[in-house]
């Protein structure tokens, strides 16, 4: 019995450091602190498809692997946002999961066909261990396309 509350404890709190109160792409370790890689970047295809039911996909998810970064390094990296009907995208609102996570972007529609780059910033100050930051995209039609931030913040040296 003891060691099920120790292992459901264990759980507990290493999904309270995953959350700060708060496609992929290749991860690993750095040398530096912003991820640059241009044509391997990730892009969100809206709107979302028609289901096998015949309605639109309310969600899509995709991750973005930061890699492994020294507590307090500010990482930033881009990802495209790619308009795939034929009537102009217009992107309501962009919600992160917490202050520690920002996402910019030019808030004009996407025209029919045309691709925005929107960027993120993640700071590490104050983490430790594995991260798993959100990036909410919600539509005006109501679709919400989610990029994940995954990574793992160590001590500095």
């Amino acid at each position: 019995m003891r060691r099920f509350f120790a292992s459901l404890f264990l759980s507990l709190f290493g999904l309270l450091l995953i959350g700060c109160g708060g496609a992929s792409s290749a991860g690993g370790d750095r040398s530096d602190s912003t991820v640059t890689d241009t044509a391997g970047l990730l892009t969100v295809r809206l709107p979302l498809p028609v289901t096998d039911e015949g309605r639109d996909a309310a969600r899509s998810y995709d991750t973005i692997r930061m890699g492994r970064m020294a507590e307090g390094e500010v990482l930033e990296g881009r990802f495209r946002v790619a308009n795939l009907s034929e009537r102009p995208l217009v992107i309501v609102q962009v919600i992160t999961g917490c202050g520690c996570t920002t996402a910019d972007y030019d808030p004009a529609p996407i025209a029919p066909g045309d691709t925005i780059l929107m960027t993120w910033r993640f700071d590490s100050r104050g983490r430790l261990g594995q991260q798993f930051k959100s990036i909410e995209i919600i539509t005006a039609e109501r679709q919400c396309a989610t990029v994940y931030l995954d990574g793992e913040v160590v001590l500095g040296d």
